[in-house]
Parts: structure tokens; C-alpha cells; sequence
């Protein structure tokens, strides 16, 4: 499993007493201070063999003391699609956007590369079952529309909803309101887990 960066930090602060820099770490783990710097704003993710060293130097274990919660987990559309699952996926809270105990969840392998580079072919992705609140503009959503399932951020206008990927090959497509009863949103994407390279 990974670990945010922004959540590595607070564990060693509070574990050990230390506020450890960037460039502290950076010696650690070999990396350049201004990527760790990047990774805190743009809450990201260390590597499996980066929490193994930086565990090693404080003597700590880093994810022991994660809170879990178990999801249904579909490794393909087709699954999802007729609600079929054999198996469950634990998932540190900590992976999640904005956790609530009252919300519920279930995980999706993503496939294919039309929201690349922020989801990749392979990735876990962490959604929350879609509740019919107002759509959040430019967030990602998995939604059914036509009968065929999509992984899209839409933004919602008056008259019309812009589905797009992060992918630029893939065009911008438009639904409008006279075609809105066909998309039925199925959740939104609160986190995902990466497999490290």
C-alpha cells in the first residue's frame, strides 16, 4: 500500500517528536528536496522502498497504525456492470479523499489511458457510491451513460454536461439536457492506490 507524503510527516512528527525537513528526507531517500516539496503540494504518494528506508532510519513503522476498511473490489468493468464481485480489497483511510465512516465505498482496477496521466492503466481507483448530491465540477466520476461505463471528470453547465479526459487525444464530448436521464453516475473518485515502479 502507499503512503502520502503529507500523512509520512505527520506520523514521524507525532511518533518522534521531529518536524523533519524536506531536504532531511531527501537524504533518506534519495530524492531531490524540491520533489519532495512537489509531492507535499501536490499530495502525493512515496514508494514501497521509500517508506522501507525512511521506517528503517526513524525506527518506525509507518503504517501500522492505519486505519482499514474493507471494499468490495471489481478488477474489471464487466464485473461491476452486473454487480459481481468475489473479493474485497483493505484500504487505509489515509488513501482516501475526505473519508467519512457514513459514506460508502467500493474499488475499481482502472483500464486504458484516457484519464492519464492522473489515472493510470492498472490503478486502483477508490469511489464513493454517488448519493444524486450536485455534481462537483471538474472531478472525476464513473457513470453509465448509454449503457457503456465511463471514468470522466464532468462539469455540469445550464443546459449541457462536459465529460472530459485528462488525456488530451480523447475529445471533449458534451451531454445535453434533453439527454441527461441517460447518465446514471455511479461515484466519484476519492483516491486511488498505485503499484510503485
Amino acid at each position: 500500500m502507499k503512503l502520502k507524503y503529507k500523512k509520512c510527516l505527520e506520523i514521524i512528527n507525532k511518533s518522534t517528536q521531529k518536524n523533519p525537513t524536506h531536504a532531511e528526507i531527501s537524504k533518506i531517500i534519495n530524492v531531490s528536496a524540491n520533489a519532495l516539496s512537489n509531492r507535499l503540494s501536490n499530495d502525493g504518494y512515496l514508494k514501497d522502498d521509500e517508506v522501507d528506508k525512511i521506517q528503517k532510519y526513524y525506527k518506525i513503522d509507518l503504517l501500522k497504525n492505519t486505519d482499514c476498511i474493507n471494499v468490495i473490489y471489481y478488477s474489471n468493468f464487466i464485473e461491476l456492470k452486473n454487480e459481481l464481485s468475489k473479493s474485497t480489497l483493505t484500504i487505509p483511510v489515509d488513501c482516501f479523499d475526505n473519508f467519512s465512516k457514513f459514506k460508502s465505498y467500493f474499488a475499481l482496477n482502472a483500464i486504458g489511458d484516457t484519464m492519464s496521466p492522473y489515472i493510470k492503466d492498472n490503478d486502483k481507483l477508490i469511489i464513493e457510491y454517488y448519493n444524486g448530491e450536485q455534481i462537483k465540477d471538474n472531478s472525476v466520476y464513473i457513470f453509465k451513460y448509454n449503457n457503456e461505463i465511463f471514468i470522466k471528470r464532468l462539469v455540469k453547465n445550464i443546459d449541457q454536461i462536459v465529460v472530459k479526459s485528462d488525456n488530451e487525444i480523447y475529445p471533449i464530448r458534451f451531454i445535453d439536457s434533453n439527454n441527461t436521464k441517460k447518465l446514471n453516475i455511479i461515484g466519484q473518485i476519492v483516491g486511488l492506490i498505485r503499484d510503485a515502479v
